[in-house]
């Protein structure tokens, strides 16, 4: 395969989903990880995309509060939804069986928490979200839950800012589970909306167990705002890109 058919194969991926991996392409266009490499190099220096540990995301121009560069893309649910779905249940089924009769948990907005609801097989645990989907689905499902009061984002169906935080002061939660946009060994946990992360943040203070949910393409991206370090729960996930995240985190992986 010539190199600018290569460099197309790679730019498609992109526009399909949230990162692409140097060992992931290296199979499929029967090349080498040195190759492939190079290739993701030269696009990032003509600015197409943005060469990260491992492979490559979408290219972006934005910056975090401190100035640093932006890798996390920021999508709506659906297109969310489409996007790594395979790796997002494998994360939710896990996830889904830790809870146990008795728990009073915190599900967080997000694709990869909403594929846990259908996963649940325990019947006596109690939910608070700030998911609007989520509380409806879990309602249909005979569950006790409850949903934040704040204000409504349409575009990740969340309920945020300085009222979801309010509403969340009365609850002790024995578990929480967290969504992250991205999981970085400088940055930490990140979001792209400071209300949404103001959120996550509170939920994970009050919560005795805390399990953040990533599927292996969140490695290595960074969004604008930083709601946790990496340290602040089990961190489960698909497939570890990075064996260094070992040493800050508590990593549950499903494929080693």
């Amino acid at each position: 395969m010539l190199q600018y058919e290569r460099f197309e194969t790679i730019m498609n991926k992109l526009q399909k989903q949230s990162s692409v991996r140097v060992s992931d392409l290296s199979r499929e266009l029967g090349v080498s990880e040195s190759t492939i490499r190079r290739d993701i190099s030269d696009l990032d220096k003509a600015g197409r995309l943005k060469k990260v540990f491992g492979g490559a995301v979408p290219k972006t121009d934005d910056t975090d509060f401190a100035g640093r560069s932006v890798n996390a893309v920021s999508r709506n649910v659906e297109e969310k939804a489409r996007i790594q779905v395979d790796e997002k249940s494998e994360v939710a089924m896990r996830a889904a069986s830790l809870i146990e009769d008795g728990d009073l948990v915190y599900i967080d907005a997000g694709t990869t928490t909403g594929c846990m609801i259908d996963h649940i097989s325990c019947q006596g645990a109690t939910f608070v979200t700030n998911g609007a989907r989520h509380a409806i689905r879990l309602a249909r499902r005979g569950f006790k839950v409850y949903l934040l009061s704040g204000r409504l984002k349409a575009k990740t169906e969340a309920v945020i800012g300085p009222g979801a935080v309010d509403s969340l002061h009365k609850y002790h939660f024995s578990k929480c589970f967290i969504g992250t946009d991205g999981v970085d060994r400088e940055s930490g946990l990140t979001t792209a909306d400071i209300e949404e992360s103001m959120v996550k943040t509170k939920a994970i203070e009050l919560s005795q167990d805390v399990f953040i949910l990533a599927d292996s393409s969140k490695f290595g991206l960074v969004a604008s705002v930083t709601f946790a370090p990496l340290d602040a729960g089990a961190i489960i996930t698909d497939r570890l890109p990075d064996e260094a995240y070992r040493r800050q985190a508590r990593v549950v992986e499903l494929h080693r």
